[in-house]
């Protein structure tokens, strides 16, 4: 255990502040992701820091703080939303990812400029959707690694499963929300 945590650990505001310092902007990120707004991510943001200096002494050092803090943080997400059942920040997901259609037709001209912002705010709102649906253990992953752009082993150290889990979670999440993105552009052709 490095000396900073040992300092914490005996009540060293110092130590604290550089550990909320070091890790606080990417907890308040990923609280903004599963959360939505900026004041869950705020109360998610200290409701783990509380939860990690109240229990900093049960850290044994055999995942990084780090990863230790992201499963905190993590979790108290994850019954957040089991009581308010909110929905999942995609902006960054959405910038992620390439819809060929849309921006084929939009970069062709056959779309005007205004249609296009009402198609990424309707297929926003589509995919948003589509995230409710899919099993919370799926949306997990989906978020940790898409969203959050954690690495596979960084993932199944949050979440306390294995990195072959968290591919198969994330394999499967993906495929249905292909799924229900390409049912969603069939309505619309059809339509």
């Amino acid at each position: 255990m490095n000396n900073t945590i040992e300092l914490a650990i005996q009540g060293n505001k110092a130590a604290q502040t550089a550990i909320v310092n070091d890790y606080s902007e990417r907890i308040y990120n990923l609280g903004l992701h599963f959360l939505k707004n900026e004041q869950d991510a705020e109360d998610l943001l200290q409701e783990t820091f509380i939860k990690v200096f109240d229990n900093l002494d049960k850290f044994q050092g055999k995942s990084g703080l780090y990863t230790w803090i992201y499963r905190i943080a993590t979790n108290i997400a994850l019954m957040k939303l089991r009581k308010g059942k909110r929905e999942i920040l995609v902006d960054d997901f959405m910038e992620n990812y390439d819809f060929p259609e849309v921006h084929r037709h939009a970069h062709s001209g056959e779309i005007p400029s205004p249609l296009i912002a009402i198609l990424n705010d309707e297929l926003k709102r589509e995919l948003s959707a589509a995230l409710e649906r899919i099993p919370e253990k799926y949306k997990t992953v989906f978020i940790l690694r898409d969203v959050e752009n954690l690495s596979t082993r960084e993932a199944a150290e949050v979440l306390s499963i294995t990195e072959n889990n968290v591919k198969v979670r994330l394999k499967r999440a993906r495929t249905y929300l292909r799924e229900e993105l390409c049912n969603y552009f069939e309505n619309c052709k059809s339509a």
